[in-house]
């Protein structure tokens, strides 16, 4: 449901078992560096991964792109769910929205979503292989793809961005391919 980017800092290590143990200014200007420097191209929503901690990339982002909105992510266990209370709340404070609550491992439906604990979530989160696409038909791969009309059909439907400066890039490569092909 629409072009998605996903940027995970995990993505910056070589081995599953090292740590990539960058905080605040570090992963401040790593952040920048995905938004002002990567070419995307197309897309409809770009999704930030970010583990609970500091909220260093949080406060990055609400500098960045005032207009980011969260989504939280939580697991029914008490410990979780203070810390995405806390997410929540430091997202208010930072002038972001929250547009919702994912509740992951759950055996109900309950909240935006709730994916049920599956094996095939972690190995294919594990592999870079996501369980949405590698197994769209199994419960968990059904309730992703569900969670994610849900977003894209009712909550954060996709903006005509078509005269937005981010997509210059594109816009210049396509009249230069089009004088080339003119020329030839």
């Amino acid at each position: 449901p629409g072009r998605i980017k996903v940027v995970s800092m995990g993505f910056l290590v070589d081995d599953a078992e090292t740590a990539l143990m960058w905080r605040g200014l570090i992963l401040a200007r790593a952040l920048e560096q995905f938004l002002t420097d990567v070419r995307w191209g197309e897309m409809d929503y770009l999704l930030i991964d970010m583990p609970p901690g500091t909220g260093d990339i949080q406060m990055a982002l609400a500098r960045l792109l005032p207009s980011t909105e969260l989504l939280v992510v939580t697991t029914p266990a008490l410990a979780a769910q203070q810390v995405a209370t806390r997410v929540a709340d430091m997202a208010r404070r930072s002038y972001l929205k929250v547009i919702g609550v994912i509740e992951n491992m759950s055996a109900f439906a309950a909240l935006l979503g709730a994916v049920p604990i599956e094996p095939g979530v972690s190995a294919g989160g594990d592999a870079g292989e996501p369980v949405a696409i590698t197994a769209p038909d199994s419960a968990a791969g059904v309730e992703f793809h569900r969670i994610a009309g849900q977003i894209v059909d009712e909550l954060l439907p996709p903006l005509d961005l078509s005269s937005c400066t981010a997509r210059i890039f594109d816009l210049a490569q396509a009249n230069l391919d089009a004088k080339d092909a003119a020329a030839r």
